[in-house]
């Protein structure tokens, strides 16, 4: 198929999706035209098609879309730049419960952008050492128009006003969604853009960052994740499987156990040292750091667990005086988190962390922040795709590749790509944060190339603001 390029003819898109015989939202489409005109992006609009069952009317009638769209829209599949694709010549079905269902390998190796009014992610995996693909749907800029059925009140529902904005950083693409209050305002990192303008936005409510795992966290990710708080400003800063617990985990296994010893990486107290140093850089990100209970938190207590562990010379002193405080907390009947202790004793701002303990959970706009993701409605495994059917709002981590079903966000990883145990297997993993915005609005965003956002980009936002 020849596929027409845009490459290297603009360095800012904006893609949305609109439905045939709808008007667009009047809002939301001056809003993103003025953000277009302000960053000098081109708007892209992928039409779709949807024959409402329940009129009478030749499909031929119902074939056109709002006037003031028909300047951006586009029929075909186009390149807009190294390795990123716009499949506009795939029209999914409006009220498709499942959008990207059978189309994460029809772009071949490229990210994919489809059209579609709800808005999904999924990272693909790709060779270890390659960023995973993405491929998302858009979110729509005409209003809700379905039919009183079955399928139509379930589009009806999952409708969602949307684009995705692309930020082309010469070999780089920085890809996130832009979503509108009903008024059609929205915020994108550190501005808000109204119908009457732009304006400096509120600071983020919260940064969730994917898991973290400290010990093999990737400096280049920290690094870019100071970039990001520093220019949305959250309040809170929220953060998953910071505690890797390599050294001693139940994981390793006789080679693994040795390869540590030789590299002097076995120790339990110099890993929760570095742990300690590396969350009181976190925590200056924000005004509060929430902690949540985290399934590589728990190898910790597993390793407590475990009696033969008593003998093991190298960390006697912390397995036993760990031990000792836990089992104290027992009689008196409270509570000791073993990482949280540590942490209390090593870090120089424990004062800004806060611990959410089991079943206490951390919400704001009605998300719930509070699931790390390992574990499920009902006591079974945790995925995007289980917490999806719960119906409420919830953004987790430990899948360690950004996803977006319905409701349910997940986060990546901010730890290095090659763990270890995943080496010389494909990976979907992905260096993904969400900002929660002060409107209560979600957007995931990517570190890719050393950035979460085209770095020149920023100055022309500042500006505009």
């Amino acid at each position: 198929m020849d596929v027409p390029e845009l490459e290297g003819k603009a360095e800012t898109y904006v893609i949305t999706s609109a439905v045939n015989a709808t008007k667009a939202h009047a809002g939301f489409l001056k809003t993103l035209q003025l953000y277009c005109s302000l960053r000098g992006a081109r708007l892209i609009v992928i039409p779709m098609r949807y024959k409402n069952p329940t009129r009478r009317d030749e499909v031929g009638e119902d074939d056109w879309w709002d006037a003031r769209l028909m300047p951006y829209i586009t029929h075909e599949r186009t390149k807009l730049a190294k390795g990123l694709v716009v499949l506009a010549d795939i029209k999914i079905q409006p009220t498709a419960v499942k959008p990207l269902q059978g189309w994460l390998t029809v772009s071949g190796r490229d990210w994919a952008i489809l059209g579609h009014t709800k808005i999904a992610l999924e990272s693909v995996a790709t060779r270890l050492g390659d960023h995973a693909k993405l491929v998302m749907t858009t979110g729509a800029c005409t209003v809700e128009n379905y039919s009183d059925t079955n399928a139509g009140k379930k589009g009806e529902f999952h409708h969602t006003l949307g684009a995705v904005v692309v930020e082309v950083d010469g070999p780089r693409n920085h890809i996130r969604h832009i979503c509108p209050m009903k008024d059609g305002s929205f915020i994108d990192l550190d501005t808000k853009y109204t119908v009457k303008g732009p304006e400096k936005a509120p600071r983020a409510e919260v940064l969730t960052m994917g898991d973290i795992h400290a010990e093999m966290a990737d400096p280049v990710v920290t690094e870019a994740t100071r970039a990001l708080a520093g220019l949305v400003q959250p309040k809170h800063l929220v953060l998953h499987d910071v505690l890797n617990f390599g050294s001693a985990s139940h994981h390793n296994k006789f080679f693994e156990k040795f390869k540590r010893h030789v590299d002097g990486t076995s120790s339990v107290l110099h890993e929760l040292k570095k742990t300690a140093r590396h969350v009181d850089d976190l925590a200056t990100f924000a005004d509060q750091t929430i902690m949540v209970n985290s399934n590589h938190h728990d190898h910790f207590r597993q390793w407590l667990e475990k009696s033969e562990n008593a003998l093991d010379i190298e960390n006697t002193l912390v397995f036993h005086e760990t031990k000792a405080v836990m089992l104290r907390s027992i009689v008196d009947g409270s509570y000791c988190d073993p990482f949280k202790y540590w942490m209390d004793k090593l870090m120089s701002a424990a004062d800004r962390v806060k611990w959410l303990k089991p079943d206490e959970s951390f919400m704001r706009f009605g998300i719930d922040f509070s699931n790390h993701g390992d574990k499920g409605p009902n006591g079974a495994r945790g995925s995007t795709q289980a917490f999806a059917t719960v119906g409420a709002k919830v953004t987790h981590g430990h899948g360690h590749g950004g996803r977006i079903i319905d409701g349910a966000h997940s986060v990546g990883t901010s730890s290095l790509m090659n763990m270890g145990y995943n080496a010389g297997s494909l990976s979907g993993w992905t260096a993904t944060h969400e900002i929660t915005y002060a409107n209560g609005k979600r957007a995931l965003i990517h570190c890719v190339g050393g950035s979460f956002f085209r770095r020149d980009a920023a100055a022309v936002r500042g500006a505009a603001a």
